[in-house]
């Protein structure tokens, strides 16, 4: 039976999460929603040190998630490249100088012990939010750099994004201490269906391709939860929580959203005075807030697959 939409609950910290998700990607608010429904069902496991942000980027999901927040002055996009955006250029793998630590207006309640990342732009941006102790240049397609034991959580969600994520994944078992834990983010086979655009080959579709804008060659692999659980066993780690997210309502917005427009609004806001801007943002953010509740209400009430899913492992005792 369908829940009524108002009668779903969606609480504080859902709501926050969407608010400090939306102040970051106010020009792509589909991804906004998309973090903060991520953020809620990631939260809720905890994060124990000494720690690993494994394909942290620039560090802003995971510094929201764990508490942290930024005043309007500052977005994601104050730190991008348009150009190239049609060339599949990741417009983000940029540095432009900005001093992030200035527009932080709430501390996340913990930091990471190390994070890593093979794009050492993204790592200048997450050296400004002093949420990670050490910070790390390398490519996670290789063996990691720490020795056996020496983790007690890893958080991932590039897994996907790797070439032999199941070797990776004996890597993050090879350096966590028994008993600790592996919190893995990775799509289902049912994110194609929901995402048409990353079908673009099979349907033979120039529009599709177009929207895609080469996302579909980033996604190496996907993992029903048996598969996955099977795998993950294999390698010394044992699923004790798991989780389905994103609806299919949710991924078919965020599958087009406004990423076609994005580089066009990104270079006329970051073009207006600051102050000006800021105004501007703080409007759109108030009246894109209301509708993006309305759809996480309705991503909650949905009683539909999802497309992704959320893994808590623990490292089996090898004793």
């Amino acid at each position: 039976m369908r829940a009524n939409i108002e009668t779903i609950n969606i609480s504080k910290k859902e709501r926050d999460f969407l608010k400090e998700h939306l102040n970051i990607w106010w020009l792509r608010p589909e991804s906004a929603l998309w973090d903060a429904i991520a953020s809620a069902t990631i939260s809720q496991s905890k994060i124990n040190a000494p720690s690993l942000d494994l394909g942290c980027g620039n560090g802003l999901f995971s510094f929201i998630t764990s508490g942290g927040c930024f005043a309007p002055s500052y977005d994601w996009f104050r730190n991008v490249d348009v150009e190239g955006f049609w060339e599949n250029k990741d417009i983000f793998d940029t540095d432009c100088g900005i001093e992030i630590s200035e527009h932080i207006i709430k501390k996340p309640n913990f930091k990471f012990t190390y994070g890593l990342d093979h794009k050492n732009n993204l790592l200048v941006q997450a050296e400004k939010l002093n949420f990670y102790n050490h910070l790390i240049t390398h490519d996670a397609n290789n063996p990691l750099p720490f020795p056996d034991g020496s983790m007690k959580t890893v958080f991932s969600n590039i897994l996907y994004w790797l070439k032999d994520p199941i070797m990776t994944l004996g890597e993050v078992s090879r350096i966590l201490e028994d008993g600790g834990r592996a919190l893995v983010c990775l799509p289902n086979s049912n994110f194609y269906d929901f995402c048409e655009s990353y079908r673009w080959k099979e349907k033979k579709s120039e529009l599709l391709r177009i929207i895609n804008r080469g996302r579909s060659d980033n996604i190496l692999w996907v993992a029903n939860k048996d598969e996955f659980s099977l795998q993950a066993k294999n390698v010394g780690l044992t699923v004790v929580h798991h989780k389905y997210y994103l609806s299919k309502q949710t991924l078919e917005i965020w599958d087009t959203g406004l990423r076609p427009f994005s580089p066009y609004l990104i270079y006329m806001a970051n073009r207006l005075p600051n102050k000006e801007r800021e105004q501007v943002k703080i409007k759109w953010v108030e009246d894109i807030n209301k509708l993006l509740l309305e759809l996480y209400k309705s991503d909650k009430m949905l009683r539909e697959e999802r497309g992704f899913q959320f893994f808590e492992l623990e490292k089996n005792d090898t004793n």
